[in-house]
């Protein structure tokens, strides 16, 4: 383990109460903390901040773990945009859902006219939607954080995306079913984190970032 995934490791252990910057500063003298750490914070992947006039670092969700308990005022706006994202996500999987039961119909639709029709073509059939196996899924999506890890392992959600959705036709929305049941049946295989413009939602926090354990 590298000196930087070792400082890394350390200020995700900490805990809501985090890890002073000046600590990590003294333990690690011959490494440029400061470069490394805004490196880390421009990646989403940590948080700086004061308490008690000393700068701390926390991982995303500890920090936000940390407001929750220390600040009132932060916990109970939190919590009314937890149960707004809640409410808009739900919403979002019932429209993507019945939209999908439409396509089905559709497609129903189409075959029964071709068949009605003495003249039509020979076509080859498409492979269905859903063929794809979780094991496949999960080669390419480890093959896939490999090629688009950084330094510390961590990966884009939406880079990884981009990539199995076009290798495989699928949509948004089956490619993070797929990883949905990849970090539920792999616990041990994957850590996510937070932050990032999409992903999964994780006791209520969007998660976009994710690394092989």
């Amino acid at each position: 383990m590298s000196l930087e995934e070792k400082i890394l490791q350390q200020i995700f252990s900490s805990g809501v109460e985090g890890v002073k910057k000046t600590i990590l500063k003294k333990e690690y003298p011959d490494i440029d903390i400061d470069k490394n750490l805004d490196y880390w914070v421009n990646s989403g992947e940590i948080i700086i901040s004061k308490k008690s006039n000393t700068f701390y670092c926390w991982q995303k969700d500890n920090y936000f773990q940390y407001l929750i308990n220390s600040d009132p005022k932060f916990k109970y706006v939190y919590e009314m945009l937890k149960d707004l994202r809640d409410s808009f996500h739900s919403f979002s999987t019932t429209v993507d859902k019945q939209v999908e039961k439409l396509d089905s119909r559709l497609i129903l639709l189409m075959d029964s006219l071709l068949t009605n029709n003495t003249q039509k073509p020979e076509v080859s059939s498409p492979s269905p939607r859903g063929s794809l196996d979780i094991d496949t899924f999960k080669h390419d999506f480890d093959l896939s954080i490999s090629e688009h890890s950084g330094s510390s392992g961590w990966a884009e959600l939406p880079t990884i995306k981009n990539d199995l959705c076009l290798k495989y036709q699928i949509t948004d929305y089956q490619f993070y079913n797929y990883v949905e049941q990849l970090v539920n049946h792999f616990k041990e295989d994957y850590e996510l984190s937070s932050g990032g413009d999409e992903g999964i939602i994780i006791r209520g926090l969007l998660h976009g970032f994710v690394r092989c354990l």
